[in-house]
């Protein structure tokens, strides 16, 4: 074997092994190693049903550092306000809507992922690789529970 094949072939077993073995899940959501973690936050009801529940652990996962209550006694800096997200929806609704994601009650699973997957203003798009299907399947039963 020649030294460039030699060197050809180990830096393809390299990259495999690199590629393949120490492949990260689509969604880093259900890894331990995830970047995304849940903000601490006061005990809150469990839901019963399965999906439900995942749903909850993705919104506080993935949506609560935007979307959840706004702390009466936090203060961001000044370029990024505390739960941008629930206070863009209070500006919008100005009180004819819960700005609370959790709180609303008009929300629907498909309505949840339209807005999920395409973005809405300033609020980003999620891809199946950064949310899987089935954890914004999850998120939008969550979201849609009768209270």
């Amino acid at each position: 074997m020649s030294n460039a094949h030699w060197l050809s072939t180990v830096a393809i077993v390299g990259l495999s092994s690199l590629l393949g073995a120490g492949a990260v899940s689509a969604d880093p959501a259900t890894s331990k190693e995830s970047a995304w973690a849940p903000l601490t936050k006061a005990a809150t009801q469990v839901p019963k049903d399965a999906r439900e529940r995942r749903g909850q652990e993705v919104f506080e996962q993935r949506c609560g550092a935007c979307h959840a209550a706004v702390p009466k006694d936090m203060i961001g800096p000044a370029y990024m306000p505390a739960m941008a997200g629930t206070q863009a929806l209070q500006a919008r609704y100005k009180g004819a809507k819960p700005a609370e994601l959790e709180q609303r009650t008009d929300l629907t699973p498909p309505f949840v992922a339209a807005i999920v997957r395409g973005g809405l203003n300033s609020m980003p798009f999620f891809r199946p690789t950064e949310l899987s299907d089935d954890d914004l399947t999850a998120l939008g039963v969550y979201l849609a529970r009768k209270h």
